[in-house]
């Protein structure tokens, strides 16, 4: 499958939402059921992204987005260096391909060019190995647990969410 890397645009917003609705069925590690996956949602992490942050999207030759990831950092001084708000999106049927790796590689190499950026931090649920060995392959690091935080439905347990980073400089 070939596709490329290159910055969302707000012309993305109708592919990015279906990507982010069939990985929501799919019941895999967004935090957002699929009904809460609306085009406002998608709009919403699209303009903050645009505005202040990192949004990017895996095309294909015609066209089709197979996955998006996005983050902007903090508005507060105290903590404009990290970015974060951090949601990767693959499309199921294209999940395994290296899509999501070669989408957390770009955004890194655009985080290491904004001299604000100094971090890069996430939430992971425990249970999604796949995604917490990708973002440890990527030079990410346990930071934190945030014991049941995640509320996965009546009569199904309570999962951890993991803090979880990327130091993109030495002076933090």
């Amino acid at each position: 499958m070939s596709y490329n890397i290159r910055p969302s645009t707000t012309a993305d917003e109708a592919g990015i939402h279906e990507v982010y609705r069939a990985a929501a069925a799919q019941g895999g590690g967004l935090l957002r059921r699929e009904d809460e996956i609306t085009h406002d949602y998608v709009w919403n992490n699209l303009k903050h992204s645009l505005d202040t942050g990192i949004t990017l999207v895996a095309e294909t030759d015609d066209g089709r987005i197979l996955g998006e990831i996005h983050g902007w950092p903090s508005p507060t001084r105290q903590l404009g260096h990290c970015l974060t708000n951090l949601t990767l999106a693959v499309d199921p049927a294209a999940q395994g391909r290296g899509v999501g790796q070669a989408l957390f590689t770009r955004l890194i190499e655009v985080a290491n060019l904004d001299p604000r950026l100094r971090i890069i931090e996430l939430y992971c649920r425990e249970d999604n190995k796949r995604a917490i060995d990708l973002y440890q392959k990527m030079g990410f690091v346990f930071e934190g647990r945030l014991k049941g935080r995640v509320w996965q439905g009546e009569g199904k347990p309570y999962l951890d969410d993991l803090l979880m980073a990327l130091y993109l400089s030495t002076d933090v």
